[in-house]
């Protein structure tokens, strides 16, 4: 039923994003561009990682937590999986000129199966036995680290992103035909 959380979420933010927080931001004086919207789109996505890391903690130290818990990082995760994958699509799209959209909305579609990838690398480094022991003795589990891990990744990629998004010059090729 958690999973179900996801794409109910999707359905929500979107129109609340358009309609309520882009309007609300930009009327108190803060430009929502496409390249601001992806780079805290990743930091919501570091942020969720921080609070599953947590929780993985508590569980760990034997607390038990409510299902209910996992609501906050599920309602992060998909806020920025919408300001990251909604807008990314479209900025890529926006930018391209006629003769290369196909071909930039491939290389986006491109760009998803190499992190998938690298995440399944980022995963399987961990299963060797120097690594996990090395793990447990910073007193965390392989669970916690990883998501630690991602986290930490996701706000280094963040600050990456808006160092090369402060100086990109936009183009307007959204609706050249």
């Amino acid at each position: 039923m958690m999973q179900a959380l996801n794409p109910l979420l999707v359905m929500i933010l979107i129109p609340f994003n358009n309609f309520v927080l882009y309007p609300m931001l930009n009327s108190a004086g803060v430009k929502v561009t496409a390249l601001r919207r992806m780079g805290t789109g990743i930091a919501f996505t570091g942020l969720a990682w921080i609070v599953v890391g947590g929780l993985q903690l508590a569980i760990d130290g034997g607390d038990p937590i409510t299902i209910v818990w996992q609501i906050i990082p599920y309602a992060l995760m998909t806020f920025g999986e919408v300001l990251v994958s909604a807008t990314g699509l479209e900025f890529a799209y926006s930018q391209a000129p006629l003769s290369m959209k196909g071909v930039i909305t491939s290389f986006w579609y491109l760009s998803v199966t190499v992190g998938n990838l690298w995440v399944l690398l980022a995963n399987s480094s961990v299963k060797g036995a120097a690594v996990t022991t090395y793990i447990e003795s910073l007193g965390l589990s392989v669970t916690a680290f990883q998501m630690f891990f991602f986290a930490g990744f996701c706000l280094f990629a963040a600050f990456l992103f808006a160092m090369y998004a402060r100086n990109y010059r936009m183009l307007d090729n959204y609706r050249k035909a």
